[in-house]
């Protein structure tokens, strides 16, 4: 009987080893899943571009400028003067989002201001590619007032008239 047993259990014995080892052939791992919800980001015009009244140059020519922030106005060369002070101002946008939130701004190179078929091309002095961070923290509105100034040349031949122009400004979350 001991080798009936001895051969049950060689026998057993290699069944096992003729068997193919049961390895680990899968894995697994858990990822998360994350977002931040924001609110849009928006623009709004509080003021417009605003050069005022300019008497022309007798000589030369001259360059008359608005700032981006405040209403400073100056003028450069010839001996253009200021009529008056009524009616300066830079463009001015509320942008409003989401508290720290860094923004890219686009504005134009340049825009036209006509008066009849005459024209004057206004170079903006807040350049495209700018950027900007809402004030506050994530969970609540941020804001930023933005500026554009811009400047123009104005020659003794210039034609008089009333000015006027648009140009749009762009904002999106970076």
């Amino acid at each position: 009987m001991r080798k009936v047993v001895q051969i049950v259990s060689g026998g057993a014995a290699l069944a096992a080893l003729a068997m193919p080892a049961l390895a680990q052939n899968s894995a697994t791992a858990t990822a998360s899943g994350t977002t931040t919800i924001i609110q849009p980001i928006t623009i709004s015009k509080t003021a417009d571009l605003g050069f005022g009244t300019i008497v022309k140059p007798t000589t030369g020519a001259s360059t008359i400028s608005v700032s981006a922030t405040g209403n400073t106005r100056t003028v450069t060369g010839g001996n253009a003067t200021f009529a008056n002070g009524n009616g300066v101002s830079s463009a001015s946008f509320t942008v409003r989002g989401e508290g720290a939130q860094h923004f890219s701004i686009q504005v134009p190179a340049s825009f036209n201001m006509t008066a009849g078929t005459n024209t004057l091309v206004v170079t903006t002095n807040n350049p495209s590619g700018a950027t900007g961070l809402l004030s506050g923290s994530i969970g609540s509105t941020g804001s930023l007032v933005l500026g554009v100034g811009g400047s123009f040349p104005l020659a003794t031949n210039t034609a008089s008239g009333a000015y006027s122009g648009s140009f749009q400004v762009t904002v999106a979350y970076n």
